[in-house]
């Protein structure tokens, strides 16, 4: 097993070679072999990538030790299957946490985050409804949001599921709304403070260490309706909010998912909701859609891996102009 300098990433795997490196373990099944007996089924993974992980031996054993959220030592074989990668795993012993550097397993985003906090600020600094202005500075001037928004991943594993990936989401979602709304001539103040608020949640319902995972409260109460209540609550601490900007900015917060099936336990009824809605979708889109083309590695090809937020594979080859027009 290596150390981070020469260490064997996810992106580097090749068929028919040999590992022995650690990993982080994101999700383990216990399976039935079509033949009768156990198999295991995890996903393990690194800053880089997640491989599938097969254990056909000793799988009582190895099936305590990988725990998701936890790191192990793998050693086995990479093989191809269905076009896909998997590591066929002999042998994995649990590394202790206090050896685990996180850095290693969970990635961060690619822009300083002291920039995307600057560009976050300047955002609320350029709203002109004083009552939106007013609680948006509350919010994120509050030491403990601020220092859980910083490092926050918007997603377990969908879209910007990476440390300080909320700060980045945010930032995305708000400057293109921004832009937009004006082409509709709708309250961009409004869809602003919708954006920078829209995943407040996610502060309190994943929790990141090497691996991403759900805290309780976001398992029980989820990040919608956990945001609203702060929201409101902030509201309720100032003077003179108007009952129809607090009306209209809750809709947008309950609302965002889009539809019922989603999650949403509103749909957009307002234009400004139904921007936010469509801005948040697009963007979390785009981000599955760029990570899955720049997540070649070594086995790069036509297709990606099958995309779960998009349903589909993707096809990786680019227009020929895409360089020039960059």
């Amino acid at each position: 097993m290596s150390d981070s300098s020469d260490r064997i990433w996810v992106r580097d795997l090749s068929a028919d070679t040999e590992i022995d490196e650690s990993f982080a373990v994101v999700s383990v099944d216990v399976r039935q072999r079509r033949g009768g007996g156990p198999y295991l089924a995890a996903r393990i993974g690194d800053r880089t990538g997640e491989v599938t992980a097969l254990v056909w031996q000793n799988v009582d054993r190895l099936r305590e030790i990988m725990e998701p959220g936890t790191v192990v030592a793998v050693k086995g074989q990479v093989q191809r299957y269905n076009q896909q990668l998997q590591v066929i795993v002999r042998k994995a012993e649990a590394i202790p946490d206090s050896s685990v550097d996180d850095d290693i397993y969970v990635r961060s985003s690619s822009v300083n985050p002291e920039e995307l906090w600057a560009q976050l600020m300047q955002l609320i600094e350029e709203v002109g409804d004083e009552h939106l202005r007013q609680l948006l500075f509350r919010i994120f001037s509050d030491p403990e949001v601020e220092r859980r928004f910083r490092i926050a991943p918007a997603a377990r594993s969908m879209h910007h599921a990476f440390r300080s990936g909320l700060l980045e989401h945010t930032i995305s979602v708000t400057n293109v709304a921004r832009t937009i709304s004006g082409h509709y001539g709708i309250d961009r103040d409004m869809v602003v403070a919708g954006c920078l608020l829209h995943d407040l949640g996610k502060i309190w319902e994943l929790e990141i260490g090497s691996t991403i995972e759900y805290t309780d409260d976001g398992r029980l109460i989820g990040h919608l309706s956990m945001e609203t209540i702060f929201v409101e609550r902030a509201i309720s601490e100032l003077e003179e909010f108007p009952a129809e900007t607090r009306r209209q900015l809750l809709h947008i917060l309950l609302s965002h998912h889009g539809e019922f099936a989603y999650g949403s336990p509103r749909r957009p009824k307002t234009p400004e909701a139904l921007l936010v809605h469509m801005i948040v979708n697009l963007d979390s889109k785009m981000a599955g859609i760029l990570e899955a083309i720049a997540a070649g590695g070594a086995d790069d090809g036509a297709w990606t891996p099958y995309s779960r937020i998009l349903e589909r594979h993707i096809y990786r080859r680019r227009p020929p102009n895409t360089s020039e027009n960059e």
